[in-house]
């Protein structure tokens, strides 16, 4: 079980996330009631639409997904020509575009994987290619770029781009030392990065300088990725992986693999953008 991309959708009050290998899409509110909805191949992202869809990464590509009719519209064949790859992490920045990443399934860690961005018009576009395991997808609430990591590096990475979503510049924002694994992250209504580390298990925040700001316990070992919501946007929400832990782990986290939701006192509000034209 990988609990990732947790998204607060408040027209339905709930939070949307994903278990990747379970292969469900997870419809969680605020009290921690949850429906479970079968994917027919593993989820890798969720993103809302503009019409108040869900845009989902599957093996195959791209689909758009209506939970009130259960009916599915492929949008994309990414990656449906490599087998034992899938769409792994993805958000949508202010002007409607939707970043998200590839990567191989097997564990072998080939950097074959790539970074992606769904233009306006829906073209599908390869970005950054020779990536092992994309993540810390977070477009800037300015418009102005994106952060991103390949995990394994440990390098923590602000792509600048300009109006038409192309790259202008690549800068390291932060690099993480040896047994620090970046994984998803989230951004504060204050511009902050708020990202899961697994290696020290806590949440990680960062100003735009690259600055560590704060660092809060993570309550269990391997965090997958936060997000801010709520109906009066003080809650935290973080997934959480239970793969690869062993016996032992798991019998002081039994709950690994599930989602977390915390009161904050401080309303730091994590912006949902949503996919344009869909």
């Amino acid at each position: 079980m990988t609990g990732e991309s947790p998204v607060w959708d408040s027209d339905r009050n709930c939070l949307w996330w994903i278990d990747i290998q379970s292969q469900w899409l997870l419809q969680t509110s605020i009290d921690g009631e949850t429906l479970t909805i079968a994917m027919p191949s593993q989820p890798g992202l969720v993103a809302l639409a503009q019409s108040g869809k869900l845009v989902i990464g599957l093996e195959d590509g791209l689909w758009l997904f209506s939970p009130e009719t259960g009916e599915w519209q492929r949008l994309s064949d990414t990656e449906d020509n490599r087998p034992g790859y899938r769409l792994n992490d993805g958000k949508a920045d202010r002007f409607g575009r939707l970043w998200f990443g590839s990567m191989d399934m097997s564990g072998n860690r080939e950097a074959e994987g790539r970074l992606y961005c769904r233009d306006l018009d829906g073209h599908v576009s390869a970005v950054l290619t020779g990536i092992t395991v994309p993540n810390a997808i977070v477009p800037l609430t300015d418009g102005s770029g994106l952060t991103f990591c390949d995990t394994p590096t440990g390098q923590l990475r602000l792509l600048h781009t300009n109006p038409d979503g192309e790259i202008t510049k690549d800068d390291v924002l932060h690099q993480f030392g040896s047994g620090w694994h970046p994984d998803g992250a989230c951004i504060d209504h204050q511009g902050r990065l708020w990202l899961a580390m697994i290696g020290p298990d806590t949440l990680v925040c960062l100003n735009m300088n690259g600055e560590i700001q704060h660092e809060w316990p993570s309550p269990v070992r391997r965090p997958t990725m936060p997000v801010f919501g709520g109906p009066k946007q003080d809650y935290l929400f973080l997934t959480s992986q239970r793969r690869f832990l062993d016996a032992n782990a798991l019998a002081k986290e039994p709950c690994a693999g599930g989602l977390y939701i915390k009161p904050v006192a401080e309303n730091f509000a994590s912006p949902t953008f949503r996919v344009a034209n869909l």
